[in-house]
């Protein structure tokens, strides 16, 4: 038997040579060798191509970040900050925000090295919102465990008692169930410790000096009973204290009567003081009686007064050490009648002097009736101040008249307010007559766009020839802006301080030179005529931008809006 040939391979694969049995064994053969190789190759290319990707990696700029700069990252990702407008203070001066525990813990899941960095940055995990009495053990022990990351770090504690009705607490009454009884609250407050930083909100005033005696029951520093002195609580160094409550917490017959602001009821080392006193009823002003040795301790004081008579300037008179000042008044039916001179210790002139007062922050509702009250109030090293005015459709907010009370348009005004902040609606005619008024050095401006630009352009216009309002102003910064704002008046009003003229076609700046070179703005809203005159550069802004040099950075903005029909 003839055994069969095989095929020469070059004639098979380029010449259509037709194959035999043995020629398809051997190319059967020679293919699962081939799909074998290309398996191992394509193996091998998959390899190299994810060392190439991990290779390239090494070159992104996100892997040098420092860490320093990544920690400062995740702190500004995972705060929540507190609504600038509200009903309670801690939505105005409470500086102790709330973590976002949820961002925070997308964070240490990124890479390791995210991991390590927000582990290792105690700050993070040193901030904690308990709400008494719905939290559970499960979730106490869970804040447990992020304050054991704190690694030695101050640690807050924010106690949220908004959801405590009676009868279920009876502070006022001994012997009787008390908020402090609370298992888990009395778990966070022992494992927890020790505390740096605690705030209460909607806290009744015996709940509060209920649960100091508990803390001062408790262990101290060192595990085990010690004196007051010794004790965690003496090394408190703020406290946020919002008493909400009715007024029946106030004026409970059984309720003890002397003030809540006893000695023994707050820490030695206190410097940082936050008082919601909104229920603070008209029988009880002795529970404003803060003891003066105290307030002389504190660096920073917020106060929220609803009652018509001016006795927060009596705790005023004493907060001679206070750099950072926050106020919420609002003035009612009960006005006082005597003398507001009578209650407190004034200086010569009739005034009441915070000399080491840097930042000024004050809201107000009812302006003019508040305003008599702030006009014994003098602030002469003020650095920094913030004016709201509460909306009144029947009472105009008048913030000039605040302004004028304190003595910021007097020549004795203070001579270092660098920085100016005015929120809220205000009209603007007040905008533009507390502009012109100010005689201060001010530099930095920020302002809510709540005001006509047209009218206030019309206003500057008519007072043309006289020197620019805010003379030392070098920053603006324009905020909320309105559906129907008129960007471009704003752009002209700026435009207009600058004294220019033209040579040989090009612009010429003259003396004196405007000191405005960086304005910012901020949009929140998604107005379609609005996004057309902010996203799109107009003529003016151009001419801001490249004929005067003056720096316009649009907070939220998209190039890509401008190619677009927005």
């Amino acid at each position: 038997m003839v055994r069969e040939q095989a095929t020469p391979l070059a004639d098979l694969l380029y010449k259509n040579a037709p194959p035999n049995e043995l020629d398809i064994e051997i190319i059967q053969k020679r293919s699962e060798t081939t799909d074998k190789r290309i398996a191992e190759l394509r193996s091998e290319l998959e390899d190299l191509e994810e060392q190439r990707y991990l290779h390239k990696c090494v070159f992104c700029p996100a892997r040098r970040i420092p860490t320093e700069v990544l920690t400062m990252i995740f702190d500004l990702a995972s705060t929540k900050p507190p609504p600038r407008y509200g009903n309670s203070i801690n939505n105005f001066v409470d500086d102790l925000w709330e973590r976002d525990k949820n961002c925070l813990s997308k964070i240490s899941r990124v890479c390791w090295r995210w991991r390590d960095i927000a582990y290792s940055s105690g700050h993070l995990w040193a901030m904690q919102r308990a709400r008494i009495p719905t939290l559970t053990q499960e979730q106490c022990g869970t804040l447990l465990r992020w304050y054991g990351r704190s690694e030695g770090t101050p640690k807050t504690l924010k106690l949220d008692i908004l959801s405590l009705r009676r009868p279920s607490c009876e502070c006022y009454k001994q012997g009787e169930t008390q908020l402090c009884s609370n298992a888990v609250l009395q778990r966070l407050l022992e494992e927890g410790a020790p505390f740096s930083r605690i705030s209460m909100r909607m806290l009744k005033p015996a709940c509060f000096k209920s649960i100091v005696r508990y803390i001062k029951s408790t262990a101290g520093t060192n595990g085990t009973t010690t004196s007051a002195a010794q004790h965690w609580w003496d090394q408190v160094q703020e406290l946020v204290l919002d008493f909400g409550g009715n007024d029946r917490d106030w004026l409970h017959p059984d309720f003890p009567a002397q003030s809540i602001f006893a000695t023994d009821s707050f820490p030695d080392s206190l410097n940082s003081l936050t008082l919601d006193l909104t229920r603070l009823a008209m029988e009880r002003q002795n529970f404003l009686d803060i003891p003066a040795a105290m307030l002389r301790k504190l660096i920073t004081f917020s106060l929220t007064y609803f009652l018509g008579r001016p006795l927060f300037l009596t705790a005023l008179q004493n907060c001679t050490n206070v750099e950072n000042l926050s106020l919420y008044l609002r003035d009612d039916e009960y006005s006082c009648t005597e003398s507001i001179a009578d209650l407190v210790n004034v200086t010569h002139d009739g005034h009441v002097v915070l000399p080491k007062v840097k930042s000024l922050r004050l809201r107000i509702k009812d302006a003019a009736a508040v305003a008599k009250h702030l006009s014994l109030l003098r602030f002469p090293g003020l650095l920094e101040l913030s004016i709201a005015c509460d909306y009144d459709h029947n009472r105009p907010a008048q913030y000039s008249t605040i302004l004028k009370a304190i003595g910021m348009f007097s020549p004795d005004a203070p001579q270092a307010l660098a920085s100016l902040s005015v929120a809220g609606n205000i009209y603007t005619r007040d905008l533009y007559n507390l502009f012109s008024s100010i005689t201060s050095p001010v530099t930095h401006l920020a302002t809510d766009a709540t005001f006509d630009p047209r009218e206030f352009l019309r206003l500057a216009r008519a007072t043309a020839g006289t020197s620019n309002l805010l003379p030392s102003l070098q920053f603006l910064e324009v905020r909320d802006f309105t559906c129907d704002f008129h960007l471009d008046s704003l752009f002209l009003y700026i435009k207009g301080r600058q004294k220019h003229g033209k040579k040989k076609g090009k612009i010429v700046m003259k003396p004196p030179y405007d000191r405005l070179k960086w304005v910012m703005l901020k949009i929140t809203w998604s107005e379609r005529d609005l996004q057309k005159a902010y996203y799109k550069e107009s003529a003016t802004l151009r001419m801001l931008r490249e004929s005067f040099g003056i720096k316009v950075d649009r907070m939220g903005y998209d190039p890509e809006l401008e190619e677009s029909d927005v």
